[in-house]
C-alpha cells in the first residue's frame, strides 16, 4: 500500500512538472521569425477557445468540432445528405434554406446545420461513436484469443470449441476467461516479464487450492504428508514469483524518482533563467512590442 501511494504521488508531482515545463518551453514569435529560447509569455498565449469550425464540406471534408481536448469529427457527405434528409422531414423549409446556403457560403451552413439539426447531428456521433466501440471490441476480442491460444492452448481449444455450438455458452466462458485472465493480457502488452510472472502466479494459486482441498480428503497420514511437502513447494515458489512481483515494482519505482529528479534539475535550472534581471528586462519589452504590434489580417465584416 505505501508503495502505491509513492507511485501515485510520484506520478502526480511528475506531471505537475512536466506540464509546468511545457508551458514554458514555447518559442517565441518576433516579426515572424521563431526564435531558439524558450518564452514566459507561451502560457498566456495558449489559453482561450479552441479552433473553431473548419472549413465546409466538400468531396472529402465535412463538419469540423473545435474546443480543447477535442478531436478532429469531419461528416461525410453521406452523413450530411441523412442529417438534411431528417431535417427535410421536420422542417421542410429550413432544410431549403440550408440547401441554399450549402451552395453559397459553407462555413455558414456548417453552424446553422448544427444548430437546426442538433438531434439528426448527435445521431449521427453516437452511430459514429458505438461504430468505434463495436470495432475496439471486437479488436480486443480476437486478441485475446490470440493470447490464449499462445499461453494457454488447452483452454483456447475448449473456448473455440464452443464457438459454433453453443453461442451463449461461449460468451460466458469468454467471460469467464476474461475475468481470470484480462490483467494479464492487458499487463503482456506492456511489460511481457511481468505478465508471465501473473501468469505463472494464477496457476501456483490453482495449484494450492487443488493440493489444499486433496489434503483435506486425504484417508492416511503418509499420503497428507506427502501432499503437504508438495503444497510447501508450491507456495515456495509463489513466494519468490511475489517477491519478483515486488522487485519490478521497485524497479520502476526508481525509474519514475530518476525521471523526477531530472524534471526537477531542468525546473530549476529554468527558473534561475527566468529570474535573471536581465532577462526579464529583455523579455518584458519584447512583450510590449509585440502587444503594440499592429496585426494584419483578413478583414471578414
Amino acid at each position: 500500500m505505501k508503495t502505491s501511494r509513492a507511485i501515485i504521488l510520484i506520478l502526480a508531482i511528475t506531471t505537475v512538472l512536466a506540464v509546468s515545463t511545457q508551458r514554458c518551453a514555447g518559442n517565441q514569435k518576433d516579426d515572424g521569425n521563431q526564435k531558439d529560447e524558450q518564452s514566459i509569455w507561451t502560457e498566456d498565449e495558449n489559453r482561450g477557445p479552441g479552433p473553431g469550425p473548419g472549413p465546409g464540406p466538400g468531396p472529402e471534408r465535412g463538419l469540423r468540432r473545435g474546443g480543447p481536448g477535442r478531436g478532429r469529427f469531419d461528416l461525410t457527405d453521406e452523413e450530411i445528405n441523412r442529417i438534411m434528409e431528417g431535417l427535410k422531414q421536420r422542417s421542410p423549409e429550413k432544410a431549403k434554406e440550408l440547401e441554399d446556403l450549402r451552395e453559397k457560403n459553407p462555413e455558414r451552413f456548417q453552424q446553422e446545420l448544427r444548430r437546426h439539426a442538433s438531434d439528426e447531428f448527435g445521431k449521427v456521433v453516437r452511430e459514429r461513436m458505438e461504430k468505434r466501440m463495436e470495432q475496439w471490441r471486437q479488436q480486443r476480442h480476437a486478441e485475446f484469443v490470440e493470447w490464449l491460444q499462445k499461453s494457454l492452448p488447452k483452454e483456447a481449444e475448449e473456448l473455440a470449441k464452443l464457438k459454433d455450438r453453443d453461442t451463449d455458452l461461449y460468451g460466458k466462458k469468454y467471460d469467464l476467461a476474461w475475468r481470470n485472465y484480462g490483467r494479464i493480457f492487458e499487463e503482456s502488452r506492456r511489460s511481457p516479464e511481468l505478465a508471465e510472472i501473473l501468469l505463472e502466479d494464477f496457476k501456483l494459486q490453482k495449484k494450492t487450492e487443488e493440493l489444499s482441498a486433496k489434503i483435506k480428503a486425504a484417508g492416511n497420514e503418509r499420503e497428507k504428508k506427502k501432499l503437504n511437502a508438495e503444497l510447501e513447494e508450491v507456495v515456495g515458489l509463489r513466494y519468490d514469483l511475489i517477491v519478483r512481483k515486488k522487485q519490478i515494482a521497485y524497479e520502476w519505482l526508481l525509474k519514475r524518482l530518476e525521471e523526477l529528479q531530472n524534471h526537477i534539475k531542468e525546473s530549476r535550472a529554468e527558473l534561475g533563467i527566468w529570474q535573471d534581471p536581465k532577462t526579464k528586462a529583455e523579455n518584458v519589452k519584447e512583450r510590449v512590442k509585440y502587444l503594440l504590434e499592429e496585426k494584419k489580417g483578413f478583414n471578414w465584416n
